[in-house]
This record gives C-alpha cells, structure tokens and sequence, in this order.
C-alpha cells in the first residue's frame, strides 16, 4: 500500500451564518456553479493525476475525506478493484448531495463527517484519502490524530494541498493580484485559505505528532482541464462566494473587477481554450 514514487518537480467547506465572511463556503447554488465550473477546471485533472501515484494492491477499504462534488470519488470506483469498499465523506450537506446525485452509485457510501471528529471506529480503513480538503481544518493536529485513529495497522493516508498562489500564474492573477488589493484595509488571510497549507516541513511535522510513519510531501506538477478567461471569471468571481466579500467591501466593485479579471486573463493566457500549469503538494505517511 505504498505511495509510488512520482518526480520531483477546492474543497469542501462548512456552511457558515455569514457566508460573504466565508469565501469558501459552497451551499445551494454555490455547490452546483463549483461543480460546473471549477470541477472541470482544478479537480478533474487533479484527481486522475493524484490518483495514478497510488498503489491499489491490497486495499480492501477506502475512505476519502471532504469529497466534495465526487470528482475523485468517481474515479476511485474506477481505480480500486469492485470488491474495495468505499466511503466518501464531506462536511458540507449540499456538496455530498450534489456527488451522490451524479454519481449515482450504490456501491458507493456516502456520509457527513467532519475529518475532526470521524464517526468510524478505531482501525477501520485500509487507506484514506484527501484532496485539498486539510487547508480548511480549524485544528489540524486533531484532524490528522483522526485519520490515524480510523486507518489500519499499516495502512496509509494520502493527501494534497495547494502550493502557494504565488507559486502559480493563475492563482496569483486571481488572488494576489486582483482580489487581495480590494481587502488591503483587512485581514485577508480568509480569502487565501485554500492555499495556506503549502509548507512541506509543516505537512510532515503534523504527520510525525500524530504518530504516522515513512512520511513524505513531494511536489505535484499538473495540468487544468481546459477552458475559457469567461468560464475562469465566472468559476472564480461572478458564480463564487468570492462575489459577496467583494461586494461588502464595495457593491460596485464586482462588475469592474470581472471585466479586469477576463481582460488580463485574455492578456497572459491567450483568448481561446486556455489550459492551466498547476501546482500541488501530495503527502503520505503510514500507521
């Protein structure tokens, strides 16, 4: 159940009371626009690519964690043999929902669960799963002491994290260069949350004081799936909840900033299909 080796080189989220203070938060409607516009856009790709570095041999149970929309929870019914069982969980009802409704597969068990306090008993799964889903944990050591808890003697758990936005060209259009400056009279650090888990030292000291063994954190270089700069707007702005914290800072600002966004989008990425060079990390560690 090793991690194979692979070269050097967004999300669930709870649901808030004040969803224009959580930028993240995907209920209702904002799940379905993630679905349709980022899903094809960061998670397809992202997942078969996290995917092909994974060793399926002799994993009988699997659990993922914030599964989100289901973009790598339908290729893990795809990748593991029919007999593995699976279990694919999230924090947020309506992005579950949404993963089960297009999945449709029974064979597959979908839960609620928070990754900080996992309804499974001790030693239950074979390997566990989680894509960028550890960034918006409030007590990450408690969230990883869990993932050890609920693996097997032996198993392992598989991860991954956004690199820093600067890191990545379309991440720092978006964030450092287009939507931070309009946050510069507040604390920000709520708008980048996706992509603040980007230090491998870090990553593995969390592994290390919950017990986890053979630990790595590798870079991941990938490709988007494609797209267009009016898709990348919409996925990133107008269809996100991005769009109400910009909106209380300013009500007017939103219209301005979606044409900035799709002109300088156009401008460093071409006015066509466009595809993306995107950056991760992807962890491990064994119990």
């Amino acid at each position: 159940m090793s991690l194979k080796a692979f070269p050097s080189i967004f999300t669930f989220s709870p649901k808030s009371n004040n969803m224009a203070k959580d930028a993240f938060a995907f209920s209702g409607d904002d799940a379905f626009n993630y679905e349709t516009y980022l899903g094809p856009l960061l998670f397809e790709t992202s997942s078969i690519e996290f995917l092909s570095r994974l060793n399926p041999e002799g994993v009988g149970s699997v659990l993922e964690l914030a599964a989100g929309t289901g973009r790598t929870t339908k290729h893990l019914r795809e990748y593991f043999k029919a007999s593995t069982n699976i279990t694919a969980t999230d924090l947020n009802e309506d992005m579950l929902r949404l993963a089960r409704k297009k999945l449709h597969d029974s064979t597959i068990d979908f839960q609620l669960a928070d990754i900080q306090g996992l309804p499974f008993p001790d030693d239950s799964f074979d390997m566990i799963l989680c894509q960028y889903g550890l960034m918006f944990l409030t007590d990450k050591p408690k969230g990883f002491q869990e993932v050890y808890r609920v693996l097997k003697p032996g198993g392992r758990f598989v991860f991954s994290t956004w690199d820093n936005t600067g890191n990545t060209p379309l991440f720092k259009l978006i964030f450092n260069d287009l939507i931070l400056p309009i946050f510069k009279k507040e604390d920000s650090a709520r708008l980048t949350v996706p992509f603040s888990l980007y230090d491998p030292q870090k990553l593995i000291s969390f592994l290390q004081a919950a017990g986890f063994i053979d630990n790595q954190v590798l870079p991941l270089l990938f490709k988007s799936g494609p797209t267009t700069a009016e898709n990348v707007v919409k996925g990133f702005l107008l269809k996100h909840p991005l769009s109400r914290s910009v909106a209380e800072i300013d009500p007017t600002a939103t219209e301005s900033l979606a044409k900035e966004m799709q002109e300088r989008l156009v401008t460093q990425f071409g006015s066509e299909e466009i595809i993306f060079d995107l950056r991760a990390f992807m962890g491990s560690g064994q119990k």
